[in-house]
């Protein structure tokens, strides 16, 4: 059986704030833990290194203008390798924006499982942190 993480936050700031923030490889770098290189870009590949030793390559899939990135992870430690990565950006009025995040497919019985669950968590806590000041 697969699972998918699955994350949700509420953040007071713009669509277009939000999607800049995440598609904007110099504002990444502003808010990412750890070194932040590349393009977010289709067919492009960015490269995470969040602490010493753990290194992510995420290529993009697809891009929809304030609306959602779509990118697959192409090198990484464990079972990384071929999981799908989703931001979704709805529009909540008064200048908010709701964010979800979906990272899949895990095998339930995956090590790193639980604390992937736990770093999305906190990225998504620094994103809002970051678009909010």
């Amino acid at each position: 059986m697969s699972i998918k993480l699955q994350h949700a936050i509420n953040i007071n700031g713009s669509c277009e704030q939000v999607y800049k923030a995440l598609t904007d490889i110099n504002e990444m770098a502003k808010w990412h833990n750890g070194a932040v290189e590349g393009e977010i870009s289709v067919g492009a590949v960015m490269k995470l290194n969040p602490k010493p030793g753990l290194n992510f390559s995420w290529e993009t899939k697809e891009l929809v203008d304030q609306e959602s990135v779509v990118q697959t992870c192409v090198e990484g430690p464990g079972s990384s390798v071929g999981k799908t990565l989703s931001f979704s950006l709805s529009d909540l009025g008064g200048g908010k924006t709701l964010v979800k995040l979906t990272d899949g497919d895990w095998s339930e019985d995956d090590e790193h499982l639980p604390f992937c669950n736990t770093y999305w968590g906190k990225v998504l806590n620094t994103l809002k942190q970051y678009v909010e000041s």
